[in-house]
């Protein structure tokens, strides 16, 4: 998501990943070989890879936790039937549907 996608506020809109498979190609021309980048900028790309993950699994636990209860009614329904269908998990859980997707937001397949 760093590298590739530039998805990261601290370094911005750019593409620091080579385009290349680095499996696919030569080994000199490949990722990590011959990074495209600075050590600092590999650094700020480690610490930013971290800072993603640890919010992003504080996100998880936190929404984990304060949908415990749902959770547990879900894993209990899902034990005693295998499988539930959406709106059977809306039943188990109390939860509401999901807003409707707007027409058109998605994008053709």
């Amino acid at each position: 998501m760093v590298t590739r996608w530039g998805m990261s506020d601290r370094l911005g809109l750019v593409q620091l990943a080579p385009r290349e498979n680095p499996y696919l190609s030569e080994p000199s021309a490949g990722y990590p070989a011959a990074k495209p980048f600075s050590e600092e900028t590999a650094e700020a790309i480690d610490e930013e890879v971290r800072r993603i993950i640890g919010e992003s699994h504080e996100e998880a636990k936190r929404l984990l936790t304060a949908h415990r209860k749902q959770l547990d009614a879900l894993a209990t329904a899902l034990v005693a039937r295998e499988t539930l269908n959406e709106q059977e998990i809306l039943e188990v859980t109390g939860l509401p549907p999901a807003p409707a997707l707007p027409t058109g937001s998605l994008p053709a397949t």
